[in-house]
């Protein structure tokens, strides 16, 4: 067992010492990241922080992200399937609905929002998931009949694969998310992937709340940054070193928090959370105004 854990920690570093490098290069040409909330699941503070103040209601956002590369385009995650903003009990289930009631509207599917930066799926370069849950690779029907490859890491696919085999949900994997897989370019990548090349946008394996979690780390015309997703919750699941109340390995977790808190330390590396109420409230998303050919887009 310690050497798995030195094992992990080791691997931690490398990553470390990647992206710090990284972060310090020249940047060639302009990247962008536009944050969108694909609405709120209302559920209590316990399932994300564990076994902290239990039974306070907590109203959690749902972001996904759209990084433009030049002329290129890829996504982050994709928020919650259609199916969620029109009947969600039958589509999740009523055990899923009790403990994370969504609150969605039909124009926040990720297809229609991404028309506010002018774009359709079939656009993009190609679309992350940090993982399979429900509010993460929900909408990935939006590619189905697309050449857009979906990356997950290999871990999360061994996850899924015998999840839709079995024909019985797993936890927050919802067999509707991926009843069109077969129409969908499934890929699979293991470890750290340079996304472009050129160190600007690298995706890298967090493991702890599903086997296979990947977070996101992006050098940006405004800045760098390292997005979470569900391998840090809230910003206080990293201050406090709490784990998550719902995840794979708890261990796992906590390494990942305690390496969030050690870049969040060193400065010059912004680390944003998935789920933080406070955080989303005071950051705010991206563009509100649908997008309009011909005319300049503002916020």
């Amino acid at each position: 067992m310690r050497k798995e854990m030195l094992r992990k920690m080791m691997c931690f570093l490398v990553v470390s010492v990647f992206l710090l490098a990284a972060s310090g290069l020249a940047q060639a040409v302009e990247v962008k990241a536009h944050f969108f909330n694909g609405g709120i699941l209302k559920t209590q503070t316990q399932y994300m922080l564990k076994d902290t103040r239990i039974g306070t209601p907590m109203d959690i956002p749902i972001p996904f992200i759209l990084i433009q590369h030049g002329k290129d385009w890829v996504a982050f995650d994709t928020g919650n399937n259609a199916q969620v903003a029109v009947d969600p009990m039958p589509y999740w289930t009523k055990n899923i609905v009790e403990a994370y009631t969504p609150v969605m509207k039909p124009d926040q599917e990720f297809k229609i929002q991404i028309k506010k930066l002018g774009l359709k799926p079939s656009d993009l370069k190609a679309v992350f998931l940090s993982h399979g849950h429900l509010d993460h690779a929900g909408a990935i029907d939006n590619f189905a009949g697309t050449d857009v490859p979906l990356y997950f890491q290999k871990a999360e696919m061994d996850t899924i694969r015998p999840i839709l085999a079995a024909k019985k949900a797993g936890t927050a994997y919802i067999l509707g998310d991926f009843a069109r897989i077969n129409e969908l370019n499934i890929k699979e990548i293991t470890g750290v992937y340079d996304v472009f090349g050129d160190k600007t946008v690298i995706v890298f394996p967090t493991p702890g709340h599903t086997p296979g979690h990947m977070s996101l780390f992006v050098k940006s015309s405004k800045g760098t940054f390292i997005y979470c997703a569900d391998a840090m919750y809230t910003i206080e699941n990293m201050d406090k070193m709490i784990g998550p109340g719902l995840a794979w390995d708890i261990p796992q977790s906590l390494i990942s928090l305690g390496w969030f808190k050690l870049e969040s330390m060193q400065g010059g590396v912004k680390i944003i959370p998935s789920h933080d109420p406070v955080y989303w409230d005071k950051k705010g998303f991206s563009e509100k105004k649908v997008f309009v050919p011909g005319e300049r887009n503002r916020r």
